[in-house]
């Protein structure tokens, strides 16, 4: 499945099983709690969740998978088939 293993890192890890978002982790950073988190992508219309994708991840923990535009589709329509489940 796509979605669990785009490149090597799978979407689920940090979006949830279903894209539903999920806690990271947490730091401290001068003394205070810095919690990192995933989104719910499952409400992302196309044009956002494609612009997601493909958007340089310098200011972004979420990895570049290069995917291609077969493979967005694709993610994107298994999450959409999620949200109701």
């Amino acid at each position: 499945l796509l979605y669990q293993n785009p490149r090597g890192i799978g979407c689920h890890l940090c979006h949830g099983s279903k894209g539903e978002g999920m806690f990271i982790a947490s730091y401290k950073h001068k003394g205070k709690t810095i919690n990192v988190s995933a989104p719910d992508i499952r409400n992302l219309d196309f044009k956002a969740f494609k612009k997601a994708m493909n958007t340089d991840k310098l200011k972004s923990i979420m990895p570049k998978y290069f995917l291609t535009d077969d493979e967005i589709d694709s993610i994107y329509f298994f999450i959409k088939n999620q949200k109701d489940k």
